[in-house]
């Protein structure tokens, strides 16, 4: 008898470890996008491969070529596993996709073909530094106009059609890029409290965070550096935790 519940238990703490932490390798469709130069390309490459990564030129931004159709091409989606110290690991599958304005429907349409789950919107400093950038600002609202919208992008198939107007994704991160160029050192210490989403390069994104709220989206402000690969997995892990 005792032979036998030892047994029962073993089996079952053995089931328990594979529902609790197999899971963790079951992959996690996830979506980044943002504006042209704020990182996108640098962060993909940093949760496939960790360490600094050269600056890339303009040679190395993602573009995309056109189908016979006339349609862009999506590129392929990677897999990779994220990790990060003291937090849950995730397989996640995520693909580039280009920021410049004309993509940006494409973001929408990887996002319902996927059923992606997570989506990753990084920005930058520059509208710190200068008022009149607003690219990143135009990024995320349309972004957020077309998910209040459920708006169908082109290109669908026609079961992808029918998704759309039901799609949601679970979550938004929202990540300022390049924290080794506009982190000073009160900066970092409002990182390490956990008041980063306080920080002033989140203002002019408020009104439209506040949006997402509305639409009972998560969001989780986070700063990384896709460069040198600070902070990037444990963002996208903390992120993925809401």
């Amino acid at each position: 008898m005792v032979t036998a519940m030892s047994g029962e238990i073993v089996l079952g703490h053995a089931l328990w470890q594979v529902l609790t932490h197999g899971s963790t390798y079951v992959p996690q469709q996830v979506g980044v996008y943002g504006a042209s130069e704020t990182g996108k390309t640098t962060l993909d490459m940093q949760l496939t491969t960790r360490g600094e990564i050269r600056p890339l030129g303009e040679e190395d931004r993602t573009h995309h070529i056109k189908s016979w159709l006339g349609r862009e091409k999506m590129p392929e989606a990677t897999r990779k596993r994220v990790k990060s110290d003291g937090l849950k690991s995730r397989t996640v599958i995520s693909r580039d996709v280009g920021g410049h304005a004309e993509y940006h429907s494409m973001w929408l349409r990887d996002m319902i073909e996927r059923k992606v789950r997570t989506v990753v919107v990084v920005i930058d400093h520059r509208h710190l530094t200068d008022s009149r950038n607003t690219d990143t600002q135009v990024a995320l609202g349309y972004l957020v106009e077309a998910l209040s919208n459920k708006t169908v992008p082109k290109g669908l198939s026609i079961r992808a059609r029918l998704r759309a107007k039901r799609y949601t994704p679970n979550r938004i991160i929202l990540l300022a890029n390049k924290a080794d160029q506009w982190m000073e050192d009160e900066d970092f210490f409002m990182w390490e409290r956990g008041l980063i989403a306080r920080h002033s390069i989140f203002d002019v994104f408020r009104n439209t965070l506040y949006q997402l709220q509305g639409m009972q989206i998560p969001v989780h402000l986070g700063a990384v550096s896709a460069r040198y690969g600070w902070n990037v997995e444990g963002a996208v892990l903390k992120g993925m935790k809401i």
